[in-house]
């Protein structure tokens, strides 16, 4: 997947807070809803944050800022993270969002004077089956320029 030549002129002072998100079909089998957002599914969600090439302190910070914000989020662990854009640091999460139970798998890498952070969410009951599949993906992050 390549998301690139987009070329913008905003204005001076602006952020670019650019979000890619990626989710995974609907689990054959599942029962059929209005609103396919609802349906339990994988997906993966890419930032970029120019300015801040602290990788590990990026995804502390984002990870006590959620904690802050929902008191029952759980720090499940921490540690090294490498992938094809460089070594980083990964945080795995546990959290609840509209009565649903969620896994998150959170890593960032910098590259240069941009810090990439990526997060592979789950619902909680399907995150170790699906974790390997999540890693992989996550690991796969890496630049056509390199």
């Amino acid at each position: 997947m390549r998301h690139g030549g987009l070329l913008l002129d905003v204005p001076e002072g602006w952020a670019d807070q650019s979000t890619l998100l990626f989710v995974a079909p609907p689990e054959v089998g599942a029962a059929p809803t209005a609103n396919r957002s609802v349906q339990a599914t994988e997906a993966i969600a890419v930032r970029f944050a120019v300015g801040e090439t602290d990788a590990r302190q990026v995804v502390q910070a984002e990870s006590a800022a959620l904690t802050a914000a929902d008191p029952q989020a759980t720090l499940l662990s921490e540690g090294a993270f490498s992938c094809g854009l460089g070594s980083g640091w990964q945080v795995v999460q546990r959290l609840t969002v509209g009565g649903v139970v969620l896994r998150q798998l959170s890593c960032a890498v910098t590259v240069g004077a941009v810090t990439v952070v990526a997060t592979a969410t789950a619902a909680d009951a399907r995150f170790d089956k699906q974790r390997a599949q999540l890693e992989r993906v996550l690991a796969s992050m890496r630049s056509e320029h390199r």
